[in-house]
This record gives structure tokens, sequence and C-alpha cells, in this order.
């Protein structure tokens, strides 16, 4: 077994390493009462069995749970030996950050053949907790930040692809907004018709990616240009700006800068010290 337990320093990080390892032939594990801290288990050879939460997971190669603290479980290897790597931690962001992820107490994860990310990313925290070079524990702190996003966006939760899957589906039609952004007649039909499905399932997709529909999206991607170029390019006029990222007209530019912004491009434009340009025409 490889065992690292590190420093634990005085002031609780966001998030905090308590240990990492891998066990090559895991044992029986029953917990009644849980695990103290967060506790991630992968498989990296063989195949185990994991309960908790009153289901029961396969835990082949390239699969791997989180539990969280205080959840009961119990895990034992399945027709010979099984080879484990786990990680746990707790910090004073942890269960914010978990919850923000959109993990459960008991959350199973599974990856492609050839998607190395998240077995890569364990393999580099064991490698430099052994080296003992970060008494502070801040680098435990970010590397631990990186693998938890690693499997929100890399691995599929409950059978569903993974969001790096479900962007690829996308992609194409991401490419072309970036692109055609400013056309003010671009509308749900259009983009529905760039991946050839339905403007119903086209809003589904965008909203278990990004939380909203695919023309709320575009909105988004036209402020954002906005931004860009409100203190970038001070020699154009609000009303030029708003015409040049696909708004109709200046009104509804500024209403919905506002609204979404908390401030009008003017405010927005002054906050980077440039100058006003003014939309009425010299007398």
């Amino acid at each position: 077994m490889r065992l690292v337990v590190p420093a634990s320093p005085a002031e609780l990080l966001p998030l905090q390493l308590e240990t990492i390892g891998i066990k090559h032939d895991q044992e029986k594990i029953d917990r009644p009462s849980g695990y103290p801290y967060y506790h991630w288990l992968q498989t990296l050879e063989g195949e185990g069995e994991l309960s908790a939460a009153g289901r029961t997971w396969r835990m082949a190669e390239r699969s791997g749970i989180l539990l969280a603290p205080g959840t009961p479980h119990r895990y034992e290897a399945r027709g010979g030996r099984w080879l484990t790597g786990f990680i746990t931690f707790h910090g004073s962001a942890a269960a914010g950050l978990v919850q923000s992820l959109g993990f459960g107490i008991a959350e199973h994860f599974q990856w492609e053949p050839g998607q190395n990310q998240i077995t890569d990313q364990l393999a580099s925290l064991l490698a430099f907790a052994e080296s003992g070079v970060d008494p502070s524990g801040w680098r435990y702190s970010a590397d631990l930040y990186r693998f938890l996003t690693l499997l929100r966006t890399d691995a599929r939760m409950d059978n569903r692809p993974s969001m790096s899957k479900r962007l690829e589906r996308i992609q194409a039609l991401l490419d072309w907004l970036e692109k055609e952004f400013a056309n003010p007649e671009i509308g749900l039909s259009d983009m529905a018709s760039r991946l050839g499905i339905g403007e119903r399932q086209l809003n589904e997709r965008f909203r278990e990616l990004f939380g909203q529909t695919a023309y709320a999206y575009l909105i988004q991607l036209r402020l954002r240009k906005a931004k860009e170029w409100l203190p970038s390019r001070p020699d154009w006029s609000v009303r030029r700006i708003g015409e040049a990222v696909g708004f109709r007209d200046a009104s509804h530019f500024v209403a919905t800068f506002r609204r979404m912004e908390g401030m009008t491009p003017e405010t927005y434009r002054r906050l980077y010290g440039a100058g006003v340009v003014s939309d009425r025409k010299p007398d």
C-alpha cells in the first residue's frame, strides 16, 4: 500500500487533503457510521462492489465513487485482486463546492477508455504528496479543485454522457455562433437547424450544459463581445457597439445590458477609464 498523510496546516484551507494513496489488494471495508471526511474511491485494476445510500454499484475499471462525510457504506473485491486509489479531504469550502458541482451524498462516476485525466490527476496528486514539498497545503488545495472539476467535466454520472461529450454534440453550433453572433436575424430555428435537431431538444441540451436556453446563450455571447469592445474601441459609440454585436437598436441593447450586468454600457466603459462617445448627432 502507498499512503500519504500530509501535514495539516493550522489554517483550514478551502480544500484540505487528509489522505491519499493506493491499495494494491483492497480488503473488505464496512463503515456503518461512514468516514468523517469526503472520501473518493476508484478502481485502478480488477473489480469491486460498493454499497451506500441504499444502492449498490459495480466498481469496474475507470469508475469511482465520491462519498459525503458520515455516509454509511461498505465495499469489497469481486472476483480476485482489486487495486484501488483513494483520496480523503475536507475544508472550509468543501461542502459548498461539492454541492455546487451537483454531487450527492454518494455519487458514482464512469469514464471512457482513453480518457485518463482523472486517473492521471490522482497519480500526480499522490506523487506530489509523497515529495513532501508543500507543507502549507495550498498546492494540494488547488490540485484537489482540479480533480473535482475533472469529475464534473470528464466523467458521466448515472449513465448520462459526460459534460465534455455533451459539449462535443453542440460544438459546431458554438463555433458558428462565435462567427455569426452579430447577425440580428439569428433565431432558435436557425440554431437548431445547424445541428439537425428540434428546437425543444436544442434548448434541453443548452439547459443541461449552461442552465439557460440556446437563445439566452446567444444574448450572453453578444453581451460578452460588447464588454470586450466597450473599453477597447473608445471611438465607437454605445449605439454602434450594440448594433455591431447583434442588437437591433440601442435602447434594447442598453436595457438588456443593464438588466444582465447591473449597470449601463456607459458605466461599464468608465470602469476601464475609457471616455464615452455620445450617440447624439452634432447640431
